[in-house]
């Protein structure tokens, strides 16, 4: 088991005159990715500012390796803050950047070079070390950070929304040099985002910031599967929820239908619920016992859904055919119970 390497209790920190985070506690195990999603005006800046030391808190704990730092001044807290547009020394080489944390450190002047080498291996560099950082483009920019922020080994490191102010091509750049230095040096990493899809993709768990407390943690897979609220729900976009009662003999009744669950629910005896599912735990199929009408076909660039008109629900599944059907036309569709989560209203 990797030991902790950022530990957070019952932290406080206020967003100007409003209350801002409250009570927000986590733990970061050193080389684990923990990513914070939350909405604009979430705290997710006042989280990391307070963690480095450049924001104030106003209640709660803050340790790294174990040792309480709430009192320490930001460079002694062996955590490297890197906000969304990093600035580069404009009079310096991007050697002389990626070195810049090692002279302030005092580290040998034997070791710098090895080490500035290293880091630009890594973010794909090599031969960049007498640039200007005028002649490099964006996601060069962003990579000479990251291997300055790296390059000084950080127990933690903290990261402010890196790849937003990025095109798509560039992001993808950027994100692979990230996580191979990440990889290489080993620190603990806390990233906040608004962008659920690079959470999914950077993350080992995800954290959702809502109304200033972490509402719930978890792997990707079971954040996305098995939200723990209707709040939590909501912020991730999962566009089916369906109202209705859970009847003692394990069948959900609404207006879509009943759905006959396949085992009992755990802790949750009959009453009001919500089922929530995600478009693939629905899908067309010929003979199904639920039916809907087709209201419109939504095309993204990793998956499209079905539009239904279910029940007077506007629902997204999943075509499961191989010819989309066209709008109006009534169709029959099957909904796993296994993969909805029943949640209290």
């Amino acid at each position: 088991m990797k030991a902790v390497a950022l530990e957070v209790n019952d932290l406080c920190a206020p967003f100007g005159t409003a209350p801002g985070l409250r009570d927000v506690s986590f733990t970061v195990a050193a080389g684990e990715r923990l990513v914070i999603v939350g909405g604009s005006g979430a705290g997710k800046t006042t989280l990391l500012r307070a963690i480095a030391g450049l924001g104030p808190m106003s209640g709660g704990r803050i340790a790294i390796a174990g040792c309480d730092i709430g009192g320490q001044p930001p460079e002694r807290r062996d955590a490297i803050y890197l906000h969304q547009t990093p600035l580069l020394f404009p009079h310096l080489s991007v050697a002389e950047n990626v070195a810049f944390p090692l002279r302030v450190r005092r580290v040998p002047a034997r070791d710098v070079g090895h080490r500035v080498r290293n880091a630009l291996a890594t973010v794909q560099l090599d031969g960049f070390d007498d640039r200007a950082p005028r002649t490099l483009s964006g996601g060069q920019r962003h990579r000479v950070a990251l291997a300055r922020a790296m390059v000084a080994r950080p127990a933690v490191l903290l990261l402010d929304e890196p790849l937003s102010a990025l095109d798509p091509a560039l992001r993808d750049e950027v994100r692979a040099s990230m996580l191979a230095l990440q990889r290489e040096y080993g620190p603990a990493l806390l990233m906040v985002t608004h962008d659920l899809d690079e959470a999914g993709i950077v993350a080992d768990r995800i954290g959702v910031l809502l109304a200033g407390r972490i509402a719930q943690t978890a792997p990707p897979g079971e954040l996305f599967s098995s939200p723990a609220s209707l709040g939590v729900a909501r912020f991730l976009g999962i566009p089916n929820m369906v109202p209705g009662v859970l009847k003692a003999g394990g069948v959900f009744e609404s207006v879509i239908g009943p759905l006959r669950l396949p085992k009992p629910l755990d802790g949750s005896p009959s009453g009001t619920r919500v089922a929530v599912f995600r478009p693939g735990a629905a899908r067309l199929v010929k003979g199904g016992s639920l039916t809907g009408k087709v209201i419109g076909i939504r095309q993204g660039p990793r998956n499209t859904a079905v539009q239904l008109d279910a029940g007077g629900l506007v629902l997204e599944i999943a075509p499961g055919v191989d010819k989309l059907p066209d709008p109006g036309a009534v169709v029959a569709w099957e909904l796993d119970p296994e993969q909805c989560v029943f949640l209290d209203p």
